[in-house]
């Protein structure tokens, strides 16, 4: 039985108050061996975003079968107004399914995807914003460096062939050493991993010198023409393994969008292990700051993008490029 009408029927839902969403799925299911200090980790990731970000922004938080200690964390910060999504799933359901799952729902256009092991530093935001701004075909951003990081750039390098045979740029003109040697420190690489990588070449786009390559661990991406090529079949990896390439760098590389990352890092890579000297000089740093207003609404939602070649072919051709040395 019924009685009466629902007082929501025939109301009007304001869908577009903001324009970009932070996902971040975390996967802690203990605070044992490598998780052990996870969950501080994740805790500085979260402060940190909310530091940075304006009212434009949105953020996810996707438990992939976490500990009833990291959901009730969770919980409260979805409770306290801090996050706007909070999804618990009871068991681990893999990264990718996760992430993809959430974009599909989430209404904005330009989504960002972090691990839960990131330190936003301030102003990643305004920069992030600026590389879709200043670059119309940017379709996949990172707030981190990465030099000489070609895999699944095909489309990127090919629409962007004249600086890759004739505009070559030393790595030590454009970027910092202690931002690459931080990030490499971070996945387990010795200080010869990246005296090497500041040594080589690189090529860029735009003024800005934005690096083509991107790597995964935090990324920003136009959700629509990414979407599109995203297989529909669930993913049966956990994590890594081949999965992202699968369900998001291959995807975007058929878009024939530009990926590119920031010559500057404005995010860090921390790893399980929380450097506590370390997180407290950068929460300082943060102390005051407050992002300015701007909203991704402002920015081209369609790209004129046309793929002359087939994706294969620019596969190959890059393939040919990389043996003859040009792209190394």
């Amino acid at each position: 039985m019924r009685i009466g009408s629902n007082p929501n029927s025939h109301k009007v839902v304001d869908i577009s108050t903001t324009s970009h969403r932070v996902i971040i799925p975390v996967y802690i299911p203990n605070a044992e061996g490598y998780f052990k200090d996870a969950l501080n980790v994740f805790k500085v990731c979260v402060n940190s975003l909310l530091a940075t970000i304006n009212s434009d922004t949105a953020i996810s938080i996707v438990s992939n079968g976490s500990s009833a200690e990291v959901n009730e964390y969770i919980f409260s910060l979805c409770r306290d107004g801090k996050v706007d999504r909070a999804v618990f799933n009871n068991e681990n359901v893999g990264k990718m399914n996760a992430v993809i799952a959430e974009t599909r729902a989430s209404f904005e256009e330009f989504v960002t995807y972090s691990d839960a092991d990131v330190f936003f530093d301030k102003g990643w935001l305004k920069q992030t914003f600026a590389m879709f701004q200043n670059v119309s075909k940017a379709g996949f951003v990172s707030m981190n460096p990465t030099p000489g990081n070609y895999t699944h750039a095909d489309s990127t390098l090919m629409k962007n062939l004249f600086a890759v045979l004739f505009e070559r740029k030393k790595t030590s003109t454009i970027c910092d050493f202690s931002d690459l040697e931080h990030f490499h420190k971070s996945i387990g690489q010795n200080k010869s991993f990246t005296e090497k990588k500041f040594q080589s070449s690189i090529f860029c786009v735009s003024a800005e010198n934005y690096i083509i390559g991107a790597g995964h661990f935090c990324c920003s991406i136009r959700k629509t023409p990414i979407l599109k090529y995203v297989p529909t079949e669930k993913c049966n990896i956990a994590v890594s393994g081949g999965s992202e390439s699968i369900y998001l760098d291959i995807p975007f590389d058929r878009t024939g969008l530009f990926r590119l990352s920031s010559p500057k890092a404005y995010v860090w890579h921390m790893g399980n292990v929380l450097e506590k000297d370390w997180v407290i000089k950068k929460n300082l740093e943060l102390d005051g700051f407050a992002e300015e207003s701007f909203s991704f609404h402002n920015l081209k939602k369609d790209v004129f993008n046309i793929n002359l070649l087939p994706y294969s072919v620019k596969i190959l051709f890059v393939k040919v490029l990389k043996k003859l040395k040009i792209i190394i």
